[in-house]
């Protein structure tokens, strides 16, 4: 697994390759990837980018259009979102062109499954090292957080920095977005944390931490009033189920080593106000019941994957069946 900075520095450095696989859901890192990768690939030439969705598309469509050689373009880009969906004939046919790549035909695919372990992602890693894409730790928040103020020529305390990556740390994405409306509304050079309250109470929305919060402190009242209002408008079932998992995941952890929370190196799609509480909601379970709640995350996962789902029944199903 390629971390983000390394593979966006290679591409700065105009070291490219023809094959690129993206793996994690945070959608502003994949743009920004594919954004700086065109402009390696285009210079000063006109942009050739197809959005290639295996849903939409057969496989025979994907692979014309991406055998197809133009003989007034030089190069090509095409993305893939979601390859793993690929099966037959045109899974065979994609990794055969990985492997052997036509000249000039740039290639990026993009699975949001940061965890996901398919036999069309086992047959890729074998070809080139994937490029992580989820979220990253606070440290590395901080720098894209300075990064998007200084776009916006401002600039910040470290204070309303850390206060932003607890409410909106779960997606660069979401980030991007708040710094961006903060700025647009503020004419002074510098934010301070007056600025971003009163921003906040003009836009006050409820979050997905705010529910996930209130699911790990067993509000059965709470979680259900959140989810009615937040799923179907901001979220999904299936972008909660991942989070979800994770938090009953290190709850579980908490209880395999005796009460004690050793924060993980790697990647947690949960706010720090949620980590940061991550002892106290565990005695909010008992083991047997972080369990269940587990076991019903996978079973909604697959009904949501294989057969019509109602995403507000799901959760609260979920909410009466393990919060309550």
């Amino acid at each position: 697994m390629i971390e983000y900075k390394y593979a966006i520095r290679s591409l700065k450095n105009n070291n490219i390759q023809q094959i690129y696989y993206l793996k994690g859901r945070d959608q502003f890192l994949q743009r920004f990837f594919i954004d700086n990768l065109s402009k390696v690939i285009f210079n000063s030439d006109t942009i050739d980018k197809t959005l290639l969705i295996p849903n939409e598309l057969s496989g025979k469509e994907i692979m014309d259009k991406m055998l197809s050689i133009d003989l007034f373009s030089k190069s090509k880009l095409f993305i893939i979102r979601d390859p793993q969906q690929l099966k037959g004939k045109i899974f065979k046919e994609i990794i055969e062109f990985c492997s052997k790549p036509i000249e000039n035909h740039y290639l990026v695919l993009v699975n949001d499954n940061f965890m996901d372990n398919s036999v069309f992602s086992k047959s890729i890693n074998k070809i080139v090292d994937p490029i992580n894409v989820s979220t990253p730790l606070d440290n590395e928040l901080i720098k894209w957080i300075n990064y998007f103020f200084k776009e916006n020529n401002k600039n910040v305390d470290r204070d309303i920095i850390m206060k932003i990556i607890e409410f909106y740390g779960d997606s660069v994405f979401k980030i991007k977005n708040e710094v961006d409306k903060l700025c647009l509304i503020n004419n002074n050079d510098i934010i301070n944390m007056d600025d971003l309250e009163a921003f906040s109470s003009l836009k006050r929305t409820r979050q997905r931490w705010e529910l996930i919060f209130s699911i790990a402190n067993r509000d059965f009242k709470k979680a259900t009033i959140l989810s009615k209002i937040i799923v179907g408008d901001n979220e999904s079932m299936i972008s909660l189920i991942f989070p979800l998992t994770s938090l009953f995941q290190e709850m579980l952890f908490v209880k395999i080593n005796n009460g004690t929370f050793n924060r993980s190196n790697s990647y947690i799609p949960l706010s720090n106000t949620i980590k940061n509480n991550m002892l106290k909601f565990s005695n909010n379970y008992s083991y047997k019941r972080i369990i269940k709640a587990l076991k019903k995350l996978k079973e909604i996962e697959i009904s949501q994957k294989t057969e019509y789902s109602d995403d507000k029944a799901d959760i609260i199903h979920f909410i009466y069946h393990v919060v309550k």
